[in-house]
């Protein structure tokens, strides 16, 4: 995980009476800081940072909203640079994108029930009072002790039929905007379709519509029906009229929507075990069964994000608090997480030291079992393939972005092949002379003052189509992913093998043996994911 540079220190007090401790999250709007005021209480200030206009607007719509699903703001305060800060509370949790992240498969049951009928209260009591929030999404919605809240009103605003100019559309974020955001209507529906969007996600674990650009994404929201065969069959029809174009034919409320998904899930649940006849009460006001412990969802672990609150609950909390006992084998053991950039680059150091020793026992065979295979060749291969594979490691261990482009990826590792080309070509025994007493009319004179003859031009040009074109086609950032499936798969070797096939064509095979190109690639191969870190994926279980 890359650390975020943030304006201020802890310790310092750019806002009269709050001391900061540490910088928590950041986004489009500004900074979250953890602060303490000078009465001790811990309270979450927002610098806003850009479209302060449109931020303290939507704001100033929710500073007296009170509701135990959503984010409590205190304040909005101007420091002595004339800077922006939103005081509000402060929350130790995770975000519901993050929980989502590590169930692919989607939640339990249970806990989508629990939380979206949470999360409806919360919209449906913002709707009541005039606003639309306009952003909602996991990112925005968090977590503890089972308590949904919703956050980040800074793009809530008062509901209005359609509203024009620029800065009215394009708002949110493409995975949740309605369609007919793009004509600058900003109702309760938008509110609705986003809920129907995250409904999807909590129950498959991905979102409906994905694609390469913000733009592509938008598009199909416009466009295309949402693929439902992933959700089972009783749920497809709830969720296709949340996710409807039209918002006529949409749930007007998100009432509507909450009911059908509460008797969605009553018509599909098994029957919940029996709570004891004398349940105990909590100091809240909630009867919570002996037998059930809480759900624990990272209740030490800060939130990366921006509103953060905490505030207790009267409601009861059934299912919720118990899914631990009623489902054990759902929970796998703890799985690595986002690294830092040290333990990255020590994962890289290790891969690094152990590659050569993969790529010197997969070349080791051929001199035991092959001895009229010179060893000038093998060495060559070991080189070759020890070089690529460090490559590929290195490419692998970079920072992730939240966008992933093959293509760019390719582009890179087209960069890598023509460099491996050079060095094999340079390994062969082509080296270019720099006196010009035997050039001749054909020789090509280099910047450098080298000669390259036709030649060596010729076998100079097909090392590096070779090298690039296979390198460039094979997927190797599958190869070094942390959560691949298996540490070391037949697949890609198989895959490697055929693209340095397909291209040997182009191999110069009056230079070198072409068993110099294909086992480069293989080798590489096995190198680049058996020295690898592998974390393995997140394992879901059967409900048992």
């Amino acid at each position: 995980m890359v650390s975020l540079k943030f304006t201020y220190r802890s310790g310092q007090r750019p806002l009269d009476g709050f001391t900061l401790k540490r910088g928590v999250g950041q986004g489009a709007f500004g900074e979250v800081y953890f602060a303490i005021s000078d009465g001790g209480k811990e309270v979450a200030l927002k610098l806003l940072r850009g479209h302060t206009d449109a931020e303290l607007r939507g704001v100033s719509h929710c500073l007296n909203l009170k509701h135990p699903n959503l984010v409590h703001l205190y304040d909005l305060r101007t420091d002595a640079r004339g800077d922006h800060w939103v005081v509000m509370e402060y929350v130790l949790g995770e975000s519901l994108a993050s929980v989502i992240n590590k169930h692919p498969r989607g939640l339990p049951a249970e806990v989508v029930r629990e939380w979206f009928a949470a999360l409806a209260r919360g919209v449906a009591y913002l709707h009541d009072k005039g606003v639309v929030h306009r952003d909602l999404k996991p990112a925005n919605i968090f977590i503890e002790h089972g308590q949904i809240k919703i956050g980040d009103y800074g793009l809530s605003r008062r509901i209005s039929g359609s509203e024009g100019g620029d800065l009215s559309r394009g708002v949110g974020t493409p995975h949740y905007m309605a369609p007919e955001i793009k004509n600058g209507n900003y109702t309760a529906s938008i509110d609705v379709y986003a809920c129907g969007v995250i409904l999807f996600e909590m129950i498959t674990g991905r979102r409906p519509f994905e694609g390469e650009t913000p733009m592509e994404v938008m598009m199909k929201h416009f466009l295309d029906p949402p693929d439902l065969t992933p959700l089972p069959p009783a749920y497809r029809p709830v969720v296709a009229k949340a996710l409807e174009k039209d918002p006529a034919k949409r749930y007007a409320t998100i009432g509507e929507l909450a009911k059908a998904v509460e008797e969605m899930f009553a018509g599909r649940q098994d029957p919940a075990p029996p709570a004891p006849a004398s349940a105990p009460m909590a100091a809240a006001g909630r009867a919570i069964p002996r037998a059930q412990p809480r759900l624990a969802v990272a209740e030490t672990v800060p939130v990366e994000v921006t509103d953060l609150t905490v505030i207790p609950t009267a409601r009861p909390v059934r299912s919720v608090l118990s899914l631990k006992e009623w489902l054990p084998s759902f929970y796998p053991p703890p799985s690595p997480g986002p690294q830092t950039t040290r333990e990255r680059l020590t994962d890289l150091a290790a891969g690094f030291a152990l590659t050569p020793i993969i790529t010197a026992a997969c070349t080791a065979p051929w001199a035991v079992f092959q001895s009229q295979v010179p060893w000038t060749l093998l060495g060559r291969v070991f080189l070759l393939s020890t070089v690529l594979a460090w490559a590929v490691m290195l490419i692998g261990r970079l920072p992730k972005r939240s966008e992933s482009n093959p293509w760019g990826r390719r582009a890179i590792q087209l960069g890598v092949g023509l460099s491996l080309g050079v060095l094999a070509f340079w390994l062969d025994g082509w080296a270019l002379p720099s006196n010009h007493a035997n050039a001749r009319s054909q020789d090509l004179i280099l910047i450098t003052n080298h000669r390259l003859t036709p030649e060596s031009f010729s076998i100079a040009v097909r090392y590096l189509f070779y090298f690039g074109l296979t390198v460039a086609l094979c997927r190797w950032w599958k190869m070094t992913d942390r959560r691949r499936k298996e540490r070391v798969r037949f697949f890609p070797l198989v895959a490697a093998g055929f693209w340095g096939t397909v291209f040997l064509f182009l191999w110069p095979t009056e230079s070198a043996p072409m068993l110099l190109g294909v086992s480069v690639l293989v080798i590489a191969a096995v190198a680049a994911q058996a020295a690898s870190p592998w974390a393995g994926p997140p394992v879901v279980r059967a409900r048992a």
